[in-house]
């Protein structure tokens, strides 16, 4: 079992634009991996983020009904970004590769210079 992390940054707290960001994120998650069987999802947000679960909004667009999901709040801390959704994918995979888009490739950046 391996655990593929991603992020995703929102710029608006609405529905869907959650909705978007979040399924955005777990396709290109998808796509970037060879994933045999997923195990479990969690999703964590900033505390910012409130108009939409986007664990919710990923069990709806790919009928993920039989696999358990959770969401979690973010703690926060000195200089923490605000408007990030974190996926950590739980799974049977031949690869482990991470992705980050949009402004949360940012996180990346501020470990990895």
């Amino acid at each position: 079992m391996v655990g593929i992390r991603g992020a995703t940054s929102i710029e608006k707290n609405e529905k869907s634009h959650i909705i978007k960001r979040s399924t955005e994120l777990y396709n290109e998650i998808i796509k970037n991996n060879h994933i045999k069987d997923i195990i479990a999802i969690l999703a964590s947000v900033t505390p910012d983020i409130t108009a939409y679960n986007p664990i919710t909004a990923i069990r709806e667009e790919f009928d993920l009904k039989d696999i358990p999901l959770m969401t979690l709040q973010e703690a926060m801390f000195e200089e923490s970004h605000e408007g990030i959704i974190r996926l950590l994918i739980l799974c049977e995979s031949e690869t482990k590769n991470f992705v980050f888009l949009h402004k949360a490739k940012k996180l990346r950046e501020d470990l990895f210079p």
